[in-house]
């Protein structure tokens, strides 16, 4: 089992001689027991007591070789079990709000189960109520429960002795849960009912423990500040269940096997205390922190973060590098045939951003915000995205400066009065910015012009005119996946998705500049305003006051709902937010995204078996406790950046920030191989990936609240759909019929899956559909005449934007749009036989 340094491990083993020698009781005394053993730190996951009092993994790191215990190596990764350490030690004050909001719950037994009572019925799980809905409220009252049992999908395997229980939909962030599983789950030889641990055993006392067992009275009885109760133990919480034993079926302790508490995760947000010269709070606010890294970008000239000025300190201009013609830079990135005549020449250039995944012991306790490190100066596993604080307050994050290479490609032709709208396209794992000339044709043809960057630790850019930003040295695409994905360094996985988030809000406000000039027209630099942004492109230029839109495919998808979420229109005081506001943000089409990033990973055909092999090579094999355990802790540490978290409002009662904002397009499977493997449709990102990322966004009316209304999965002209997942509160199928006529107003939103459906079902649908003709030839076309549609046409005629049309559809109300699609491009996701695992818990 992987091992936890819980809080009271080193004084229960000097006080229980059951435990730590061989005498006394030992779990074989239960014929099947629920694994619960806090000497060697085997507790159901996750739980309270596994990041209790954890070591500091900066100051406490305890190298594996000499056993010295002391300061953090800059070039030491924090595996998954640390990572949870730090996230509590340094992003949620300690209060051990640091579980999975999309992980599940993993328990173990010393025996197979009888399958048929390994049910929800059986395995309970409750969201708790404190004194008050704060997060920090009290616990003197009894607890409240509610059943949210039926929630969870139950993984068991018959033979096994391992559960797994998935939650059907994000949990709620910063919320405390409990699940228990009861005497009703049987042991398959004997059909008994399955027993507790001695050590769970103990904790049901009812009186407080002595002798042996002394040093589990921490657990069983409260924690307390004064005469609060910050943290009921295990005995209230017994008493509490019983108590409300018509909502949580339990009456009695013998009725327990086994409980767990955990609060889930509260690192998506960073906290801000304002203080009175008193010493005492004045005001304490939470801002997510994909909008606190938006108001990074923005920085305190537009009303973000005070500790950097990017306007005034002339940083939001582009420089161009160079100007390519159409088929000079065709030939050097496709290759094959010739460029689109609607593609004008290209402009490569740069804008001013930062790193902020740095070196935690780097930046840690730095004065400085900008730590002018070189780039290259240390593994990208090291990196963490870290708040930059002045007192109580976040006015930053740390930072390096670096500049982004972008491409840019415009219509060809003279631009529109105030210069091109235009697309941001992002590309996807393993791929690079010049994956652009895939889309270009048809976006130009539609009278856009079109921007891309590379994401973190991709590309390494055209010969002689720019770089990428690959890693030095790191040349392969395999690698750039490698590097991004960081496996076994989740705090550096999730660092890689904000910091992509983050170069797309500098393009986008870079790209804005020139449209301040009213907002900022008292300041100094005021009048200079309209010569900054992308002015220095001349005549191809953008046109900065018209907000751009999103196009983006497989990890690009990924980072961009992260992005869109974070570049959400935010009221500083009151609601924060409201749907007519949300729809007038950015609009993206996400191709192939994916939720539940860990297990996306596990579950890919073409990176669950690389990594199976990286863990072999480390010594965790597929299917074991340690293997489970691996992919929990670092779904847990991802959550705070996962596509599925960002669709949760971010207050009752409102919207999902993503609502009515995105389309979805699904590379749907349906031909599997005996073992399960898909044959066709996506081997990268498995449907169920996609289909979670959207049944969170448009699936939660189940719960008896839609987040997302307008969000449906939308059906082929002729009702075709390959399967029906997003349910309304009466169980009835979440659809609507694609449009067929450019004049339509809906719908304007939703989930469409590419494959063998509609009016010209097709056999070629891959994960690049959107932008492969080689190996999607006709699915591409496809792909891109919704994403057009979707886009809004603004040649040759002007359509209707926001428009989810059936793209196998072709009338004088639908009109075959342009597109050409670069008919030699092929990309294809390639990972390493063998993928380097960056950090193992030991």
């Amino acid at each position: 089992m992987i091992r936890f340094s819980l809080w009271f491990m080193l004084c229960l083993c000097s006080l229980l001689p059951l435990g730590c020698s061989s005498t006394g009781l030992s779990e074989s005394t239960s014929p099947n027991a629920v694994q619960f053993d806090p000497t060697t730190g085997n507790v159901p996951l996750p739980n309270i007591l596994a990041t209790a009092t954890a070591a500091d993994p900066l100051t406490q790191y305890q190298n594996p070789t000499t056993g010295f215990v002391g300061a953090r190596p800059a070039t030491v990764p924090l595996n998954p079990l640390e990572a949870l350490a730090y996230e509590n030690i340094y992003e949620v004050g300690g209060t051990n709000a640091v579980s999975g909001l999309n992980a599940p719950i993993y328990l173990r037994f010393s025996a197979p189960l009888v399958p048929s009572t390994v049910t929800t019925a059986n395995i309970k799980v409750f969201q708790i109520g404190a004194d008050s809905t704060s997060p920090a409220a009290f616990e003197n009252n009894p607890l409240g429960f509610t059943d949210v049992s039926a929630l969870f999908s139950v993984r068991y395997t018959p033979g096994t002795t391992d559960v797994q229980l998935f939650p059907n939909f994000p949990l709620l962030p910063a919320t405390r849960y409990l699940y228990l599983v009861t005497n009703r789950v049987k042991d398959a030889a004997t059909s008994a009912s399955v027993t507790s641990s001695p050590y769970f055993g103990a904790l049901k006392s009812t009186v407080p423990l002595t002798g042996p067992f002394a040093a589990l009275e921490a657990i069983r009885a409260d924690t307390k500040s004064g005469n609060n109760v910050v943290l009921s133990g295990y005995a209230k919480v017994m008493n509490d269940l019983i108590a409300a034993a018509s909502t949580t079926t339990v009456t009695s302790r013998d009725q327990i096997a086994v409980l767990g508490r955990f609060i889930t995760t509260g690192s998506g947000f960073v906290q801000n205390a304002e203080i009175n010269a008193n010493g005492s709070p004045l005001t304490v606010s939470q801002l997510p922190v994909d909008s606190a890294l938006r108001a990074f970008a923005a920085g305190n000239d537009l009303g973000g973060l005070t500790g950097i000025n990017w306007i005034a300190d002339g940083q939001n201009v582009a420089t161009v590098t160079a100007t390519i013609p159409a088929a000079n830079f065709w030939s050097q990135t496709v290759g094959v045939g010739s460029a689109p005549t609607s593609m004008g020449d290209v402009i490569a250039g740069r804008f001013p951003s930062a790193d902020i995944s740095m070196n935690p012991a780097v930046a840690r306790g730095n004065t400085s915000m900008n730590l002018n490190v070189a780039v290259g100066t240390y593994s990208p596993a090291t990196s963490v995205v870290i708040p930059f604080r002045s007192g109580n307050l976040v006015t930053g994050f740390y930072f390096t400066p670096r500049d982004i290479p972008f491409l840019y490609i415009p219509p060809a032709g003279p631009a529109p009065a105030g210069g091109w709208p235009v697309v941001i396209f992002q590309h996807g794992i393993t791929g690079q910015k010049e994956q652009v000339a895939a889309v270009a044709g048809a976006l130009t043809a539609a009278g856009y012009a079109v921007v891309a960057i590379d994401l973190p630790l991709h590309g390494t850019g055209i010969p002689g005119v720019d770089q990428g930003l690959a890693f030095p040295q790191h040349t392969t695409s395999s690698v750039w996946g490698q590097d991004f994905i960081a496996v076994g360094t989740p705090l550096a996985t999730r660092s890689n998705i904000q910091q992509a988030a983050f170069n797309l809000h500098r393009l986008e406000l870079v790209m804005a500049t020139p449209s301040f000039a009213t907002l900022l027209a008292g300041k100094s630099y005021g009048p200079a305003l309209p010569t900054q942004g992308f002015a220095p492109l001349g005549a191809a230029a953008p046109n900065p006051a018209i907000k751009p839109k999103y196009v983006s495919l497989s990890l690009g998808s990924i980072v961009g709902a992260y992005y869109l979420a974070g570049n959400t229109t935010l009221n500083p005081a009151g609601t924060p937010y409201l749907q007519s506001t949300l729809d007038s943000d950015m609009k993206g089409l996400l191709s192939v995204p994916g939720g539940r990033l860990a297990y996306l990973i596990q579950d890919s055909p073409a990176f669950g078996p690389s990594v199976d092999a990286g863990l072999a090579a480390s010594g965790i094999a597929k299917g074991t406790p340690e293997y489970l355990q691996f992919f929990l802790l670092t779904q847990t540490v991802i959550d705070p950046a996962d596509p599925a978290t960002m669709t949760t409002p971010l207050a009752p009662g409102l919207p999902s920030r993503l609502s009515n904002r995105i389309l979805v397009q699904e590379a749907t499977t349906t031909q599997l191989s005996a073992s399960g493997v898909p044959l066709d449709g996506d081997q990268v990102i498995p449907n169920s990936s996609t289909r979670y990322f959207g049944n969170a966004l448009g699936g939660r009316g189940v719960l008896g609240t839609d987040i997302a209304p307008g969000f449906k999965q939308v059906t082929y002209d002729d009702g075709s759909l390959p399967t029906s997942f997003m349910l309304t509160l009466n169980g009835l199928p979440k659809t609507v019929t694609a449009a067929t006529s450019a004049a339509a107003t809906s719908p304007t939103e939703g989930y469409f899956h590419f494959g063998r459906f509609g009016k010209t079902p097709q056999s070629d649908v891959t994960h690049a559909f959107l932008i492969d003709a080689v190996h999607s030839p006709a699915s591409v076309q496809l792909a891109q005449r919704q994403m057009v549609y979707y886009l809004g046409l603004q040649t040759p005629v002007v359509t209707t934007p926001q428009l989810v049309v059936d793209p196998t559809v072709t009338s004088s109300a639908l009109p075959k749009a342009a597109v050409a699609p670069a008919s030699g491009l092929s990309w294809q996701v390639i990972a390493p036989k063998v993928m380097k695992i960056f950090g193992i818990p030991r």
